[in-house]
C-alpha cells in the first residue's frame, strides 16, 4: 500500500487567523467567528474508470458582531496568507459595525458567555489519488461502477472575544458508489437492465483501507449479477420485508426533519409529536442516540455552547430527549443542550438487536429484501408516514434464498409501524454510514443502523 503520510493539519495553517477575531471587539461589543475549512481530494468514477479528479482548498470565516442586543454577520473567504486574512477580518468587522447600527434587536440572541476551549485533531494516513484510483479501478475490473471519492482534512472552529477557542479537525475519506448490472451480450451498448438495476454502497473512515474497499466492490459486483435474473413485478399490498442497514439509516434520516427539534415540537410540526406525548410508542428494543463522539462530530456549536457527547433520544421505544438550540432555549424557556440551529441529528445511532445478520434472509423466509430507500418524503407528517422508492437492489426472497430482483416500487408507511408494531427484530450488527454531502463543503456526521426484519411493509405502486 502506498498510503501517504498525514498532511499538515489545517490548524497549523489557520490558527493565526483566529487571533484578530478575539481582539476585534470594542467596548460594549462581542466579536466572534465560526470557521469552516477543508483540503479535499476528489475523484469521480464512471464505468469503472476515472472521469475527473482534483483538489480543493476552502476556508470560510463567518464573522459575527454583537452589541446592545443586536447582531450582524458576514462571511469571509480566506486565502491562506496570514497578513492578508487578518486585514480582511479587520475590514469585515468595520462593515459589521455599520450594519449593526441599522439592525433590529434580536430577542432570541444567544451566545455562551462562559469562556471555554477545546482542541481535537484526528489525523490519519490517507491514500494519495493514485492509490485511490488504482484500488477502485482494479477492483471494478470492467464493471460499470459509478462513484465519488472525497478525502482529506476537514475542520471547524469557534472563537470569540469572550475567550472561546474551540477547534475540531478530522482527516477522513468517503467513497459513495453504485455497481450497475450489465447484460453479458458483449455489445457494450446501453440497456434498460444496466440503467435501472444497481447495487449501491457507502464506505468511509479515517485511515485508508484498500482491502476493505476491494472487498466491498467485489461483493457489489457479485450482488449486481443477481439483478440480471428475471425481474418480478409485485402488486400493491403489505409484504414481509427485510430492510438492510442502509435502508434503515435512510428512514432514520427523515427524523431529522423536526422529529427531535424543540422548535418543531413547540410549534406542533414534529412528526414524532405522538411519540413525545406518549400517545404512540415504538418497538421496545428501539434505542436511539445522538452519538457525537462515536461519529467524530464536534462537541461545540456556532454559538460557543458545548454539546453532550451522547444524548438519548428514544429509550426502549419511548421518547427520551429533544434537541434544544440556544435560540429555542430562550424562545420557549427550555434548558438547552447545545443543538445546532436546525435542531437536526448529526450522528443518529440506532442500537443493534439480537438477530444474526447472516441469518436475516433465512429468518425472513419469503418476502422482499430492500437495500436502499430513495426520494423519501412525508406523506402524512402527523402520522410520521413516509413515502419513497426502493430503486437500488431490492430482491424477492423465496424460502430464505434470493430468487431475483423486484421492479422499483413505491412504499408508503408510518415509522410508528415500521419501528413499532411491524418490527420483528433488529440485526446484531449496526453499520455506520458517513455523511457524504459536499454541496457546501464536506461535513461531519454519520448515521449508524442495524438491519430490520418487518412483519409487513406497505407497497403502493
Amino acid at each position: 500500500m502506498r498510503n501517504a503520510e498525514p498532511p499538515a493539519t489545517l490548524r497549523a495553517r489557520l490558527h493565526a487567523v483566529l487571533a484578530p477575531v478575539q481582539s476585534a471587539a470594542r467596548a460594549g461589543e462581542i466579536s466572534a467567528a465560526w470557521l469552516r475549512a477543508e483540503r479535499s481530494d476528489f475523484v469521480r468514477f464512471n464505468r469503472g474508470r476515472v472521469r475527473q479528479c482534483g483538489t480543493v482548498e476552502r476556508f470560510v470565516l463567518e464573522l459575527r458582531l454583537i452589541a446592545q442586543g443586536r447582531q450582524a454577520r458576514r462571511s469571509l473567504v480566506l486565502g491562506g496568507d496570514a497578513a492578508s486574512d487578518a486585514a480582511g477580518v479587520a475590514r469585515g468587522f468595520e462593515f459589521l459595525r455599520a450594519m449593526l447600527a441599522q439592525s433590529p434587536p434580536d430577542p432570541f440572541l444567544s451566545i455562551d458567555e462562559a469562556a471555554s476551549g477545546s482542541v481535537a485533531v484526528h489525523a490519519a494516513r490517507l491514500a494519495d489519488a493514485d492509490e485511490v484510483t488504482d484500488t477502485v479501478c482494479e477492483a471494478a475490473a470492467g464493471a460499470d461502477l459509478v462513484g465519488f471519492y472525497a478525502g482529506g482534512p476537514v475542520a471547524c472552529a469557534f472563537v470569540s472575544s469572550l475567550g472561546h477557542l474551540h477547534w475540531h479537525e478530522s482527516h477522513d475519506w468517503t467513497l459513495d458508489y453504485a455497481v450497475y448490472a450489465q447484460p453479458g451480450d458483449g455489445g457494450g451498448g446501453e440497456s434498460a437492465v444496466s440503467r435501472d438495476k444497481a447495487v449501491k454502497a457507502t464506505l468511509g473512515g479515517n485511515d485508508w483501507d484498500g482491502a476493505r474497499v476491494r472487498a466491498s466492490i467485489a461483493q457489489a459486483v457479485d450482488r449486481a449479477s443477481v439483478l440480471l435474473r428475471p425481474s418480478r413485478r409485485l402488486q400493491p399490498g403489505r409484504y414481509r420485508a427485510y430492510l438492510a442497514p442502509r435502508a434503515v439509516a435512510d428512514l432514520l434520516g427523515m427524523l431529522g426533519w423536526g422529529g427531535f427539534s424543540a422548535r418543531a415540537h413547540a410549534s406542533g410540526q414534529s412528526p414524532l409529536a405522538r411519540l413525545a406525548s406518549g400517545e404512540a410508542a415504538l418497538y421496545p428494543r428501539v434505542n436511539l442516540l445522538e452519538d457525537l463522539r462515536g461519529a467524530g462530530v464536534p462537541q461545540f456549536q456556532t454559538d460557543g455552547f458545548l454539546r453532550p457527547a451522547r444524548l438519548q433520544l428514544v429509550r426502549e421505544g419511548a421518547y427520551a430527549g429533544t434537541l434544544v438550540s440556544p435560540r429555542s432555549a430562550r424562545e420557549f424557556g427550555l434548558p438547552g443542550n447545545g443543538a445546532c440551529d436546525a435542531e437536526s441529528p448529526e450522528a443518529l445511532s440506532l442500537s443493534a438487536g439480537d438477530l444474526d445478520e447472516q441469518q436475516a434472509l433465512r429468518r425472513l423466509g419469503t418476502g422482499i429484501a430492500v437495500s436502499n430507500l430513495w426520494y423519501l418524503n412525508f406523506s402524512d407528517r402527523h402520522a410520521c408516514r413516509i413515502t419513497g422508492l426502493t430503486r437500488f437492489a431490492t430482491t424477492w426472497v423465496q424460502d430464505g434464498e434470493i430468487a431475483g430482483p423486484v421492479d422499483v416500487m413505491r412504499f408508503d408507511d408510518s415509522l410508528y409501524r415500521v419501528l413499532g408494531e411491524e418490527l420483528e427484530a433488529l440485526t446484531n450488527r449496526a453499520h455506520r454510514f458517513p455523511n457524504t454531502d459536499t454541496y457546501d463543503g464536506r461535513t461531519f456526521g454519520a448515521a449508524t443502523a442495524p438491519g430490520a426484519l418487518l412483519r409487513g411493509l406497505s407497497l403502493t405502486l
